[in-house]
């Protein structure tokens, strides 16, 4: 046989041993990932908000890799799509239940496939996976869906501008359209250009190479409805959808805001220190000294103790108002924090024989330390004590990491309140100050509404409706109805409110989103019920069974998308047979030496072989067949040095 062939049928079986070697082992390169571009794309109808966000990524090393992405979506929102596009070829996601999406993908990347999960981290952070094969290039598209909230007459949507990686080239474009005129729309600290194509839409476009500094915020006020509202129709599958919004004005329910007692419980223990107890001074001492003269209010400090201005309610006097704001600003943080007795002891104070709206704005940056820690059993405290239905609204300040947020959630939501969160910041007090102003003005209290073709009714916001805010409304009713009847009923400064009026079904392709935003609210009511009630079998079924259905991503699910695998070219077996029995037929005599030579430079291959950990987590599992393998390629060396020697 010829030796130059015999070799070079070795060096074509050892690259081949070589390659199935290559396979088993774990990517050397480390990730190296970059962005060509990120696009935002945010389509805006009636305050129902979709974002789709789309970037290409590049991976430029010549192994496979496994990298992971972290970003944020405002609260509330839901991730509801997620795709991958790989040579002109777009893979949408589908949506499993958490476990089913992660078994899936740790089998594509113990595999080499190129996979991508999309999972939740908490109600707001969001994370996804991709298994990149050598340098290829990925786009990935992801959407959300939120509700925007209307207060002080004003939408705002919020749109995150961070990233774990270096962007070059972005660019966002957001189309608004309303039922109503639009009158205004702000991009606060942006450069944006904003058109108005006609007077029901508006148009935002940003571009900038690099991410900026911060967020993008954009601000816009719509026409209001009439005084019942407006109504919305979709049928999908057999089943009717409404969306059922009201606003109105204190003008149109010929009334006024009605006067409220507040109380302003505030933590000043020793973790409030320094910069987080001047913002409290700043916001507080303005709130206060804007309070209306026929409010009545009163302000409670704790740390380890409770320490009020007033063992009563005060009467909203200039006086009372200076002693207050002057006591505020005076104020210094030590202590720990004894929240069950400073919320018992402020809602105490009101008197069941006021007419007005009792409120309590309750701020902390921490958990209960002192008195009675038991997150469980300050809730059951204060809900016996809250005779008078006061509503809390909870102010979270500073590092998420310090406060229990969902126990803070949980005492709002069965107190008639919400509750939210400012990071420590220098916009902190500004940011207090105007979630102030959308609760400081009641305009209806005890607010109830009911249908006479609607079921499975979910309500949206709080049960008292703030001047300049909103009620959505969001149900079923039968396909073969003509009209639906709303009635709502509440109190407000004049007495009872009452009304009722029969909305004509008019169904349209412009309302295609009421189904989503109605599976969306009953979402987010559910899980809101399990910060009460906790996670109870049904309500996570339920949950689990909404969410896989309308395709949203929540604690209970998760997208999960993977490349089909390529079809490998066939070998022929039978000379791949030839060519392993042609390399094994060395002659004895000279084995032994050739195999010698062989042992020390494989000690040496391996000896400079780097060792590489699993990449976030997914280790790389043991392949069978690897010591064949490597032992036929060091054969194979060994027989080629064999034949030079002969030669």
């Amino acid at each position: 046989m010829d030796i130059k062939k015999s070799s070079s049928r070795a060096v074509v079986l050892l690259l081949l041993s070589l390659a199935c070697v290559s396979l088993m082992l774990p990517s050397l390169a480390q990730s190296n990932i970059e962005s060509d571009y990120l696009n935002i794309d945010v389509k805006i109808h009636d305050g129902y908000a979709i974002t789709t966000i789309e970037e290409k990524l590049d991976n430029v090393n010549n192994a496979s890799v496994t990298d992971k992405f972290q970003f944020l979506i405002p609260d509330g929102a839901f991730m509801s799509a997620f795709s991958m596009t790989i040579d002109g070829e777009e893979y949408q996601a589908d949506i499993l239940e958490n476990e089913e999406a992660q078994q899936k993908f740790e089998e594509a990347v113990s595999s080499g496939r190129t996979a991508g999960l999309l999972e939740t981290r908490d109600t707001e952070l969001f994370s996804y996976s991709l298994n990149f094969e050598a340098n290829q290039s990925i786009i990935v598209k992801l959407t959300y869906e939120q509700a925007l909230t209307r207060t002080m007459d004003e939408y705002e949507y919020l749109q995150y501008l961070r990233s774990n990686h270096e962007v070059e080239d972005l660019s966002v474009t957001v189309d608004i359209s309303s039922s109503t005129d639009i009158l205004s729309v702000d991009t606060p600290g942006f450069d944006a250009d904003i058109t108005y194509p006609t007077t029901d839409s508006a148009k935002v476009e940003y571009t900038s190479k690099g991410l900026p500094g911060s967020n993008l915020n954009i601000v816009f006020s719509t026409e209001n409805t009439d005084a019942d509202g407006e109504m919305l129709f979709y049928e999908m599958n057999g089943t009717g959808y409404f969306m059922h919004v009201f606003s109105p004005t204190a003008d149109e329910l010929g009334t006024s805001p009605l006067n409220k007692d507040i109380i302003f419980v505030i933590d000043k223990s020793g973790s409030m220190s320094g910069f987080k107890i001047e913002q409290v001074k700043v916001a507080f001492s303005s709130i206060i000294d804007d309070l209306p003269e026929d409010d009545n209010f009163n302000v409670v400090f704790f740390d380890d103790d409770v320490d009020p201005q007033s063992s009563v309610i005060m009467s909203a006097t200039e006086t009372n108002k200076n002693n207050s704001a002057s006591q505020v600003l005076d104020t210094y943080a030590s202590g720990g924090t004894n929240i069950n007795d400073a919320l018992v002891e402020a809602i105490e104070m009101f008197g069941v024989e006021s007419e007005n709206v009792p409120i309590v704005v309750f701020l902390t940056d921490g958990e209960p330390t002192e008195g009675i820690t038991s997150t469980a059993l300050i809730r059951r405290n204060v809900l016996d004590a809250n005779d008078v239905d006061a509503a809390i609204f909870t102010i979270a300040f500073g590092s998420e990491n310090n406060y229990d947020f969902n126990f803070l959630q949980a005492l709002s939501l069965e107190n008639k309140g919400i509750a939210v969160y400012f990071e420590e910041n220098s916009e902190a007090s500004e940011g207090i100050s105007d979630f102030y102003d959308t609760i400081s003005t009641p305009l209806v209290t005890d607010l109830v509404f009911s249908y006479d073709e609607g079921t499975n009714v979910v309500l949206t916001g709080k049960d008292h409706l703030f001047v300049g805010s909103e009620t959505i409304i969001l149900g079923n009713y039968d396909e073969d109805a003509t009209t639906v009847i709303a009635m709502a009923d509440g109190d407000t400064r004049n007495g009872e409110y009452v009304s009722d009026h029969a909305f004509s079904v008019q169904t349209s392709d412009e309302n295609s989103f009421v189904p989503r935003l109605w599976a969306y609210n009953t979402i987010r009511n559910k899980l809101d019920m399990m910060k009460v009630e906790g996670e109870t079998d049904e309500l996570i079924s339920e949950v689990t069974a909404l969410s896989l259905e309308y395709g949203f991503v929540t604690p209970y699910t998760s997208f999960f998308v993977e490349i089909p695998q390529a079809e490998e070219p066939e070998y022929d077996s039978d000379s791949v047979e030839y060519e392993v029995e042609e390399a094994m037929e060395v002659p004895t005599a000279s084995y032994d030496d050739a195999m010698v030579a062989e042992t020390v430079e494989e000690e040496e291959i391996v000896d400079s072989m780097p060792v590489e950990e699993s990449v976030d987590g997914y280790a790389e599992e043991d392949s069978p067949g690897f010591s064949l393998m490597l032992a036929l390629s060091m054969f194979g060396l060994g027989m080629i040095a064999f034949r030079h020697r002969k030669e």
